[in-house]
């Protein structure tokens, strides 16, 4: 009995030792291997512990990773409004060459 809660003793310990390691992990991280070095070879100064948890936590990649999304909507917006107004502006000048020439058929008419 006493070893079996030693075995659970040990494998409780490495769990929170490796929390880190674990969410970054389970976060789809990145840096997820860089995370565990840290983790496994710095955890244990807890300063080295806490380094890589908070590490495990940022999402800095992932705003990155948005911005070219957000600059490709802004382009696709910008594009659609210019071919828009264009199409406006054409169809103004299409109905301004059909009155002119409706004028010269009633005039040579």
């Amino acid at each position: 009995m006493k070893e079996i809660l030693e075995g659970a003793a040990v494998i409780a310990a490495m769990s929170l030792y490796l929390i880190p390691s674990i969410e970054a992990d389970a976060r789809g991280h990145h840096d997820a291997f860089a995370i565990t070095l840290v983790n496994v070879l710095l955890g244990w100064t807890v300063v080295g512990w806490f380094a890589a948890r908070a590490w495990a936590h940022s999402r800095r990649e992932e705003r990155l990773l948005r911005a070219p999304k957000r600059i490709q909507r802004a382009a696709g917006r910008v594009t659609s409004q210019k071919i828009v107004q264009h199409a406006q502006w054409r169809a103004a000048m299409e109905a301004r060459s059909m009155v002119g020439q409706r004028d010269v058929k009633r005039c040579y008419s």
